[in-house]
């Protein structure tokens, strides 16, 4: 930064410069405002600000190149914005980028804490230590804050609980998984985090589809990174990278020109991959989302899991299996009562799902389920097409589909079986998972075929401490879900 004093007759002069600050009787501005500030004569013209070297980092060699080269980007600037799809590896090469740091702070979705953050780091980086600071108890999050660590995770919500405390501990480095999250400027979450910034020296930012909406929700992201690529100021930046719509003043767009002087700048301090940019990335990529169970969610698993526990030993293995069905309705947020009425309750499942599908963006996705009324619900709140055997137009929403007309396609594998080729799409979500290998293993080969030229990414919703582990975990060694859960919930008796 520079630090000048500017006379009172200047001031009106430096208000188009993005990124200045006043602070105890001084103005200071970035290094990029040097030629302006030379135009207004507060600096002498024969100054000069010396180039950046670039360092070469000596990397973990389990990165692949293209990561490599992103996280040697990052570590030059010291704040840096890792815009890459799913699946590219945002996580690793994070963790990457705190190797460089001594005490780090992560803020994330609480789904990917432990199966993306803890998971990842104690594979390639045993010798780190993390700590996650998710608690329903205030008193043990301030415990944990308090041990010693390399990394500390949070979930979002868990940041305004304890902000005063994550402000005095001293972190010189903080990572915001699915930065998306603060796409709203005005919003708690993202003036937190603003003010996190301000204090901690080296600040990534990471998302798959950083603005779901508009452009314009890329503001408080770099703002965070550094206010000196967009300014502080979110109205001078709107008038400057957007349109103002006449007809309807609360509307902005961007023409051509408004969006490559946008992008330019942006891409000085952030960097945006795509999947099929990464040639050396393995070809399938699964990721577990998990969820908390709801109060009323979990009395109602309990209750069933209890009566299922109480009469295992007297029941058919057909009557076990429809009740292992029961569950996982529950597990998806409905039950049928006796008179055949379906009761819908809140699940946070749907919350999750709603955060992948922000994050992958209008590419398309297939989401696959195992009851009718989750994909009827489902594809009406979410903006899609469902498919079941009540559909009478079954070949033209699968020709849409390919075509790219439909967007988000949910469905039951059974649907959609052998012989069908979804290149269009490399996306799937498991909203629930079937109990049959077969099923499983066919739903993935719908888009990871012949003519397929990107990595596909499989993304499995999973609520915690539920059969849906046991389910995932049966599936992906190739043994039978029913079996297993019924010796072991046999045994627990």
């Amino acid at each position: 930064m520079i630090k000048l004093e500017v006379p009172k007759d200047k001031i009106r002069y430096i208000r188009t410069i993005e990124g200045r600050k006043f602070r105890d009787g001084f103005w200071f501005f970035p290094e990029s405002s040097l030629p302006k500030l030379q135009q207004i004569g507060l600096i002498d013209s024969n100054i000069e600000i010396p180039k950046k070297e670039i360092k070469q980092y000596d990397l973990s060699r389990h990165l692949y190149k293209y990561q490599r080269q992103i996280v040697n980007q990052a570590l030059n600037y010291g704040s840096y914005g890792i815009f890459a799809e799913v699946g590219t590896g945002k996580t690793i090469m994070s963790l990457e980028i705190t190797n460089y740091y001594k005490k780090t702070l992560v803020i994330c979705p609480l789904s990917i804490i432990e199966n993306s953050w803890i998971n990842d780091c104690n594979k390639f980086y045993p010798n780190k230590k993390i700590i996650s600071l998710w608690d329903k108890s205030k008193k043990k999050r301030l415990k944990r804050l308090q041990e010693e660590a390399d990394i500390y995770i949070i979930n979002f919500e868990g940041v305004r609980l304890i902000f005063n405390e994550l402000l005095k501990s001293n972190f010189d480095c903080l990572i915001v998984d699915e930065s998306s999250k603060l796409k709203d400027q005005k919003s708690q979450i993202s003036q937190l985090v603003l003010k996190l910034s301000e204090h901690i020296p080296h600040r990534f930012m990471l998302s798959g589809t950083p603005t779901p909406n508009h452009n314009s929700e890329i503001f408080t992201q770099m703002k965070a990174i550094n206010p000196e690529i967009f300014g502080n100021n979110y109205y001078g930046f709107l008038a400057k990278y957007f349109t103002q719509d006449m007809s309807n003043p609360h509307r902005w767009f961007q023409t051509e020109e408004n969006k490559e002087l946008f992008f330019n700048r942006l891409s000085e301090q952030s960097v945006f991959i795509r999947k099929d940019d990464c040639l050396d990335l393995p070809d399938k990529v699964f990721t577990v989302r998990k969820y908390e169970l709801g109060k009323e969610q979990r009395k109602y698993y309990n209750d069933m899991l209890e009566d299922i526990k109480n009469n295992i030993n007297v029941w058919s293995k057909f009557e076990f299996t429809a009740k292992l069905m029961k569950l996982r309705q529950i597990l998806s947020g409905f039950i049928i009562d006796k008179n055949n009425q379906i009761i819908d309750f809140g699940t946070s499942k749907d919350i999750e799902l709603e955060g992948v599908l922000d994050e992958i963006g209008d590419k398309p996705v297939i989401i696959w389920c195992q009851f009718v009324h989750e994909i009827e619900k489902l594809s009406k709140r979410f903006n899609g097409i469902g498919l079941t055997s009540k559909t009478s137009n079954r070949d033209k929403i699968i020709r849409d589909f390919k075509e790219g007309k439909i967007k988000r396609l949910f469905v039951h594998p059974k649907l959609l079986g052998k012989g069908l080729t979804f290149t269009n799409c490399n996306y799937n979500i498991y909203y629930s998972l079937s109990f049959s290998y077969e099923e499983f293993k066919q739903s993935q080969d719908r888009i990871h075929r012949i003519g397929q030229t990107n990595k596909c990414t499989y993304i499995v919703l999973q609520a915690k401490n539920t059969i849906d582990e046991s389910i995932y975990r049966c599936l992906q060694n190739k043994k039978s879900a029913v079996e297993e859960l019924y010796l072991t919930l046999g045994a627990d008796v």
